[in-house]
């Protein structure tokens, strides 16, 4: 585990936060809940961790705000949610790792090690020749990704307390919601100005910021590296995970576009998928020695509550971004950069939350109260975006984003301090992975649920609409590039527009379905203390 009993945990605390390791116990464990003594070293390690985190969120949004521009240059609009799927499935796949491999070899070696992965995947995007080069360097820079949040998260929590821990997380949160609302508008003027190859080759460069600022101000205790440890790692348990998601991402994308839902080329990887998801349910319930993702406890109802939150919470949150921007973008005609500029109430909405959620759990020691008004602002928000149309103000629909943006804001800080306040303290780094995990699987299967819903209901409203001689060449070029609806003929672009929409709020529905899920899910958790102490002796 992260930290072996209270002694270590006081030591580790002592060389951190800059304290003589002569002090005696009880010394120690006053300077931790005096935490002015800690602040100047807490925030350096803080805003260290948290370059990477912003640099991430940049990258998702800037994503997002050029999906439909970079499937009009390779004509693969049918494909193109891959370059997101490629990167959350890679980043879910080495989450759960991440924690384990920190408690061998150290937070600080994998922190580098994931800002090196990151910076290279951005390069390679940028110069990618195609859209399955492309795919794979996303995959890369997942791998890298994955690490910025997750052992930003564990680092955190060994440090500071859980009180602090839910501020914290709410000015992580607000760097983070920074972050994501300069991507979609850095993306759409650099698109527009000098190409979107520069949006991701830009990151490999800035990334050694993090890096620079990891190395010089992160000082944790050196580590023991204990190599036997590593065959106590869950390789084959991630294996199957990423094994059976991918199928399971492959049949939704062919299914309905490239072949039928019911021909065998679908159903084959959907059924292996389902086989191995359940071989990767019984090695971590049975098999491995310490599971990558400890199914065992979700027994308990506040881990189970805050890990289903987040799963569904973050398909939300996925869904509405990607597909507001290619609203924007397809039926109301807007440009790369007001489309990305569109999204900034939903990170606007979200840092606020989380810092309230934050400043609220300082305060009062309690986070159950909040999951209510986040249930209703996740569910409304996603509720009002159902209701758009072709006339609809492209700033009243961005508008619309603010309340699910606050809700998955206060439920990021909930969820993750509720998990962690609900285990015991050597069990907070492997349940840290279990909260990312969850997440990376909902944005995952978020995206690709909802990219098949969109590719089946354009499909399908296009052939309802567009009719007669060429009708099929016409709904060829419009299915491939959103571009090409100004080279069809001027009265065929209306029925265009309106299949777009159609797609776009059948997503909005889907997504409203998950919020429901998402409230639901948060009901199960159970208040806990959150305690004033690094240690949790008050």
């Amino acid at each position: 585990m992260a930290i072996e009993g209270s002694e270590a945990e006081e030591h580790e605390a002592s060389r951190l936060l800059g304290s003589s390791a002569e002090v005696d116990e009880e010394a120690l464990i006053d300077a931790e809940e005096r935490e002015e003594l800690a602040q100047s070293a807490v925030l350096s390690i803080f805003f260290s961790l948290y370059v990477g985190v912003f640099l991430s969120a940049l990258d998702g949004t800037i994503v997002a705000t050029l999906l439909s521009r970079i499937a009009s240059d390779f004509n693969e609009l049918q494909s193109v949610s891959w370059i997101a799927t490629g990167y959350l499935i890679s980043q879910a796949a080495v989450q759960p790792l991440y924690g384990k491999l920190s408690d061998i070899f150290g937070r600080k070696p994998l922190l580098l090690i994931a800002n090196v992965l990151f910076g290279i995947g951005s390069v390679l995007c940028g110069v990618a020749p195609n859209i399955w080069f492309l795919v794979f360097a996303r995959i890369v820079a997942g791998a890298g990704g994955g690490g910025l949040t997750t052992l930003s998260a564990i680092t955190l929590s060994d440090i500071v307390s859980l009180r602090q821990r839910g501020l914290l997380q709410g000015i992580g949160n607000v760097l983070y919601g920074c972050g994501a609302a300069l991507g979609g508008v850095v993306g759409g003027m650099m698109s527009e100005s000098v190409g979107w190859r520069w949006t991701f080759a830009m990151q490999g460069p800035i990334i050694v910021l993090s890096l620079a600022a990891i190395q010089f101000n992160l000082k944790l205790p050196p580590r023991e590296s204990n190599k036997d440890l590593l065959k106590r790692i869950d390789f084959l348990g991630s294996f199957t995970l990423v094994f059976g998601l991918c199928l399971f991402l492959i049949a939704l994308s062919i299914g309905g576009t490239y072949f039928p839902w019911m021909s065998f080329t679908v159903l084959l990887p959907l059924s292996l998928s389902i086989i191995i998801l359940g071989v990767f349910a019984y090695i971590e319930l049975y098999v491995a020695v310490e599971p990558v993702i400890p199914l065992v406890l979700l027994k308990d109802r506040t881990v189970a509550g805050s890990a289903f939150t987040s799963f569904f919470m973050t398909q939300v949150y996925f869904s509405n971004i990607f597909y507001s921007a290619i609203y924007a973008i397809s039926v109301k005609g807007a440009s790369a950069t007001k489309s990305g500029s569109s999204l900034m109430p939903n990170f606007i909405g979200s840092a606020l939350g989380s810092l309230i959620c934050g400043v609220y759990m300082r305060s009062t020691g309690r986070y159950k109260p909040m999951s209510y008004l986040a249930g209703a602002s996740l569910i409304s928000g996603a509720l009002l975006l159902c209701t758009i149309g072709v006339d609809s103000n492209t700033t009243v629909v961005g508008s619309y984003l603010f309340l699910p943006g606050f809700g998955g804001g206060l439920y990021l800080t909930i969820t993750l301090v509720g998990l962690i306040a609900a285990v015991p303290h050597e069990y907070q780094a492997v349940c840290t992975s279990i909260q990312y995990g969850f997440r990376g699987a909902g944005s995952t299967i978020g995206v690709a649920v909802s990219a098949a819903i969109f590719q089946n209901t354009l499909g399908a409203r296009l052939h309802e609409r567009i009719t007669g001689p060429g009708s099929e060449k016409i709904i060829e070029l419009v299915s491939e590039s959103v571009d090409n609806i100004s080279q069809i003929p001027q009265e065929f672009r209306y029925s265009v527009t309106l299949s777009y929409l159609d797609a776009c709020k059948a997503v909005f529905y889907s997504s409203a379905l998950m919020a429901v899920l998402a409230a639901l899910s948060s009901l199960m958790m159970k208040e806990h203390v959150l305690h004033k102490s690094v240690n949790r002796s008050r």
